[in-house]
């Protein structure tokens, strides 16, 4: 551990500068490839989230007739609330936002608090008891940078308009005039999935309190407008048939529409969301690739220059497990730092996620943090940068030369891979000492190599003596009598060249020197 960290501060300092390339590459991916992966996460669930936490209404009921008592389905088994809705499209126009979405204006003191309870993103819900109050889409605020506490203009068409089935088309209002605020910006299914959109103005959601002091206004006189009602059952969308068969058993009729809002109103939504999000996952899996390719690359390089550096530290007992703890903590630690700063990068880009489709269904829009992606991501991309640091450092195992019969000694020319030695034949045909089958081999025993250049034999600075047996091709013919003589004369004492004494290497001899009066001396 010790060497591990003298070797680390060794290279923080003269290595800083490609520790910081490779932090800041490590950034850069984590952040690509975690801000798209947690993006699409969040746009895919855009919408469940939403219905999850506003208290939708399960189905809408829509028997279109005037008068119809609605007493009858609030006492039903299935129904947990119920809120009605006059059907009029236009119960007032705002004079400063034109191509708002005005909706319903909704009765009784359900909406927004028992049923349909919007998300929001600042101020409050409105007084039911008020009609001066008013709640806005984020699209509304975007669109017309009006917020809370701004003041808008509300004009109601007048009863004999209403009996007309005004719309707005047919000139301006002439009913009241109301100067309304805005107490709340928020969403919730009902108010916001319908109205908010890339090409929409956003949507006013009104307080009950409008209805229940313009009645008239809003709901005629001739008693011809009729009123529809938002329910949310007890059993949620499993109820459905129930409630459907109760429904049309009190009403006496059985053609009574009853939306599913769940499909209705998220269908098409979940399904835009579900394809925008194999989109951005699309995109983090090649940001990935492309990132494991680079960030691969330079770790490469960068241990591969240190490994060569801590050879010199094997020589003298380092360990091959703390030349790799070595090299692969300067890699490890860049990493940290980098995955460290790409996660924070990847929170602040979570502000303007989910994108698309998506972005209008955000429940909670701003910086999130996903921890689910963002966790493994940040402990995923030091492991990764250590593990190919260690598998680029690894040093090959060593295996050594053998220089007896039967065994494998490494052949130059080769990579140095070993080659299976074999006897030599000596003059007379009795085998001589065991060495390389090919010319220009090694000594037995011994680090040797003969390189023959033009008709001399030279030979490296290495231990070793050359074979007077395998030296013999290498001697030009000028020079060879007095090999012949030494090989052949009886001054040697009867020694056969090629022979050697007990297990006395040939590499304790001198080199072969042609000497005078025909002999060869060694």
């Amino acid at each position: 551990m010790r060497i591990t960290v003298t070797w680390l501060r060794l290279e923080v300092r003269r290595r800083w500068r490609s520790l910081l390339v490779l932090a800041l590459l490590v950034a850069l991916a984590t952040a690509t490839v975690l801000a798209a992966a947690a993006g699409a996460r969040r746009g895919q669930t855009a919408f469940d989230r939403l219905w999850a936490s506003t208290l939708p209404a399960t189905v809408t009921a829509l028997p279109n007739q005037p008068g119809f008592d609605w007493a009858k389905v609030r006492a039903l088994p299935e129904v947990a609330v119920l809120s009605e809705f006059p059907v009029n499209g236009t119960p007032f126009e705002l004079t400063c936002c034109p191509d708002a979405s005005v909706g319903f204006a909704p009765t009784g003191d359900e909406m927004a608090r028992t049923i349909e309870r919007p998300v929001l993103q600042a101020g409050r819900v409105f007084d039911p008891g008020r009609a001066d109050e008013i709640l806005v889409t984020p699209q509304f605020v975007a669109a017309y940078h009006k917020g809370v506490g701004d003041l808008v203009t509300m004009r109601l068409a007048s009863p004999k308009q209403v009996a007309e089935q005004w719309d707005g088309t047919t000139g301006p209002p002439l009913g009241p005039v109301v100067q309304a605020r805005i107490v709340g910006v928020g969403r919730n299914v009902f108010g916001s999935s319908t109205t908010d959109g890339p090409e929409s103005k956003g949507g006013v959601l009104a307080s009950p309190g409008l209805f229940e002091r313009y009645r008239a206004n809003i709901l005629g006189t001739n008693g011809q407008m009729y009123i529809n009602a938002l329910i949310r059952l007890k059993g949620g969308a499993a109820a459905i048939p129930a409630f459907r068969a109760d429904l049309a058993r009190v009403s006496g009729r059985s053609d009574i529409d009853v939306w599913n809002n769940r499909e209705t109103f998220g269908g098409t939504i979940v399904r835009i969301t579900r394809y925008e999000a194999a989109c951005l996952l699309a995109f983090a899996l090649a940001a990935l690739v492309a990132a494991l390719f680079l960030i691969g690359q330079s770790v490469a390089r960068y241990t591969s220059a240190t490994v060569a550096d801590l050879q010199v530290l094997q020589a003298v007992g380092m360990t091959p497990r703390q030349a790799v703890a070595s090299a692969t903590a300067p890699p490890l630690l860049a990493a940290a730092a980098g995955a460290t700063l790409g996660v924070a990068a990847a929170i602040v880009a979570s502000r303007w996620m989910p994108i698309g489709a998506a972005s209008y269904q955000e429940p909670h829009p701003g910086i999130s943090a996903d921890w689910l992606i963002l966790g493994p991501g940040w402990v995923l991309a030091p492991v990764l940068v250590a593990a190919g640091s260690a598998a680029t450092c690894r040093p090959a195992p060593l295996r050594r030369g053998r220089g007896r019969r039967g065994r494998r000694v490494r052949r130059p020319g080769r990579g140095g891979r070993p080659v299976r030695a074999r006897a030599r034949a000596g003059p007379g045909g009795r085998a001589g000492p065991a060495g390389p089958a090919r010319r220009g081999g090694w000594c037995p025993g011994r680090a040797r190599r003969l390189h023959l250049l033009g008709r001399g034999v030279r030979r490296r600075r290495q231990p070793g003596a050359l074979r007077s047996d395998l030296a013999a091709g290498y001697i030009p013919r000028r020079r060879r009598p007095g090999l012949r003589a030494r090989q052949q004369g009886p001054a040697d004492g009867g020694r056969r060249p090629g022979r050697h004494r007990g297990r006395r290497c040939a590499s304790r001899r001198r080199p072969v020197r042609p000497g005078l009066g025909g002999k060869l001396h060694l």
